[in-house]
C-alpha cells in the first residue's frame, strides 16, 4: 500500500467515525421541535410559532370595518388567510371561504391582504361579495410573523390559540370543515 492510499484510507475512516459520532449525538439528544426553532418561547413556557401545535403569533390589524385582534378571539376558532388581488388561486379560493363563512358565521375569518391599496382591496371584495373580515397587512409584518411562503396560505387556530391546521395554496370549504370539525360540535 502506498502512502497516498494509506492517507486516503485514514481520512475515510476518520470521516466515518465523525459521522457516526454526530449521528449518536443526534439520537441521544434528539432534534429540536420545529416550533421551538421557528418561533419563540414565552416566559410562561408557551411556544409561539407559525407551526401546527404552537400558539399562533398574535397580531392586531386594521380591517375595512375597524380592527381585528387575534388575542381577543380566544373563545372561538379563527381562520387566518393571506391573499392578494393579483393571485389567481386566491380568487378561486375566496368563494370557498365565503361559502364556509355563510355556513358557519360564528367562526371568525380574517383574510389578510398583502400590501395593496385600500381601493384595490375594496373593489375586489365588492366584486366577490365577501362579508368576512378583511385585514390590510400594509407593511406585510403579519406575513413576516407567519413566515409566509406564498399565497394563498390559510391557518386554522383553535379557541385556545393553537394552530391546528395549515393549508398552503387554495383550500376548500370541505377541507376547512374537516379541519374545524372538533370545534363545530361545540359552538352554535
Amino acid at each position: 500500500m502506498n502512502v497516498t492510499s494509506f492517507a486516503q484510507t485514514r481520512l475515510w475512516t476518520l470521516s466515518v467515525l465523525c459521522f457516526a459520532a454526530a449521528f449518536a449525538l443526534v439520537i441521544a439528544g434528539g432534534l429540536p421541535e420545529r416550533a421551538r426553532y421557528s418561533g419563540e418561547i414565552r416566559a410562561d413556557g408557551q411556544i409561539v410559532a407559525p407551526e401546527i401545535g404552537a400558539f399562533a403569533p398574535p397580531f392586531q390589524v386594521t380591517t375595512l370595518e375597524g380592527t381585528f385582534d387575534l388575542q381577543a378571539q380566544r373563545d372561538t376558532p379563527v381562520i387566518i388567510n393571506f391573499w392578494a388581488t393579483w393571485c389567481i388561486p386566491c380568487r378561486v379560493e375566496m368563494p370557498e371561504l365565503q361559502a364556509f363563512h355563510e355556513a358557519h358565521p360564528s367562526i371568525r375569518i380574517i383574510a389578510l391582504n398583502l400590501g395593496e391599496s385600500r381601493s384595490a382591496i375594496v373593489d375586489w371584495v365588492r366584486a366577490l361579495g365577501l362579508t368576512f373580515d378583511i385585514g390590510m397587512d400594509s407593511d406585510q409584518s403579519i406575513a413576516g410573523l407567519y413566515r409566509l411562503r406564498g399565497q394563498p396560505s390559510t391557518y386554522v387556530v383553535s379557541p385556545g390559540g393553537a394552530i391546528t391546521s395549515i393549508f398552503y395554496g387554495p383550500t376548500t370549504r370541505q377541507s376547512l370543515k374537516a379541519a374545524l370539525e372538533p370545534f363545530l360540535r361545540t359552538i352554535p
